[in-house]
């Protein structure tokens, strides 16, 4: 599963401050931690997301990091912000890390270049999904092949054959979503800028 923490050095830095600014730490650090997690959010919904994939549903990644119980906020209790893939479903962990996809029970069914071309908003139509399409008079495994595949007939009198799938136990998955590296860069970038405004803030506002 897709997921980013950012936390803070809390006890260090707590060792060199005096009262008031001991007092005042944690609630500027659950401010810089919350809105680092949110320019995280901003660039890699906009910018790391899109240049990996082909967008067709572009509240998908929001959707599944970013908003709801996907996201648990820092608070002064708890210096922590986290942020995970709350569908867990496009192995957007697999493209972010590269490695290999293993069939949890049976085989995997690759994609022709025919069923990602027709692929939707939501991904592959449910009516040439695997299981859809087994189950249904026109399409058929065929096990004589050099590798199993899912095949549909089509045309005038189904006389017309299309591969859909190939069925595998395992599929290589190529790194190609840069989720960690820019979150990493963004985090560095921004929250010690965040924390002196929002530490300044805090001491300013305890004195009045």
């Amino acid at each position: 599963m897709l997921a980013v923490n950012v936390s803070s050095n809390y006890k260090k830095l707590s060792r060199s401050l005096d009262q008031l600014g001991r007092k005042q730490l944690p609630f500027a650090f659950a401010k810089t931690l919350n809105q680092t997690m949110k320019a995280v959010g901003k660039y890699t919904v906009a910018r790391t997301y899109p240049r990996a994939f082909d967008v067709r549903n572009k509240g998908f990644f929001k959707a599944a990091m970013f908003t709801g119980d996907a996201v648990r906020w820092a608070t002064k209790s708890n210096l922590r912000v986290s942020a995970r893939d709350r569908f867990d479903r496009g192995n957007l962990q697999l493209y972010a890390t590269g490695g290999t996809k293993r069939a949890r029970s049976g085989r995997i069914a690759i994609p022709s270049r025919f069923t990602k071309a027709t692929r939707g908003a939501r991904g592959v139509r449910k009516a040439l999904r695997p299981r859809t399409v087994v189950n249904t008079p026109k399409g058929f495994i065929d096990r004589d092949g050099p590798r199993d595949a899912i095949y549909q007939q089509y045309g005038r009198g189904g006389k017309q054959v299309r591969l859909l799938y190939v069925l595998q136990p395992s599929a290589k998955i190529t790194k190609r979503f840069r989720f960690y590296e820019d979150a990493e860069r963004i985090t560095r970038s921004v929250s010690p800028k965040l924390f002196r405004k929002n530490f300044s803030q805090a001491i300013k506002t305890a004195r009045r």
